[in-house]
């Protein structure tokens, strides 16, 4: 495959990866969505200072968008997608154990120990 492919095959993966349209990914960069569209239709090459742009947008190392993962048999992506999905799972629950908590600490089901416990835990971090 030819760098150009492997690029906007990357470009476009990554995007869609983060959940940014052309047009979050081109505000982002600080630039038009016309060029992002130009860029992931083939018609635009991007400069190295564009290209850390849009790694830096898309919260990847800028290589990734030159990675041709074939070679490694998905392992960089499939790390990506578990951190993430590793991500949504932490924000989620930690959410309903606040949430949970403060339920409990309201009806007067958490003993004083554990409440100051947390709340030492809480400072120490």
């Amino acid at each position: 495959m030819d760098l150009s492919r492997l690029f906007i095959r990357n470009l476009k993966k990554w995007r869609k990866m983060s959940g940014l349209s052309q047009k979050g990914l081109a505000e982002k960069c600080g630039t038009g969505c016309s060029y992002i569209r130009q860029i992931e239709s083939g018609v635009g090459t991007p400069s190295l200072a564009m290209l850390a742009k849009i790694a830096g947008a898309l919260e990847i190392e800028p290589y990734l968008l030159l990675y041709d993962e074939a070679l490694s048999h998905g392992r960089v992506v499939r790390e990506r997608h578990l951190e993430y999905v590793k991500g949504k799972l932490l924000e989620a629950v930690s959410g309903d154990i606040q949430l949970a908590f403060d339920e409990l600490k309201s009806a007067g089901g958490v003993p004083s120990s554990i409440e100051s416990e947390g709340e030492c835990a809480a400072t120490n971090t």
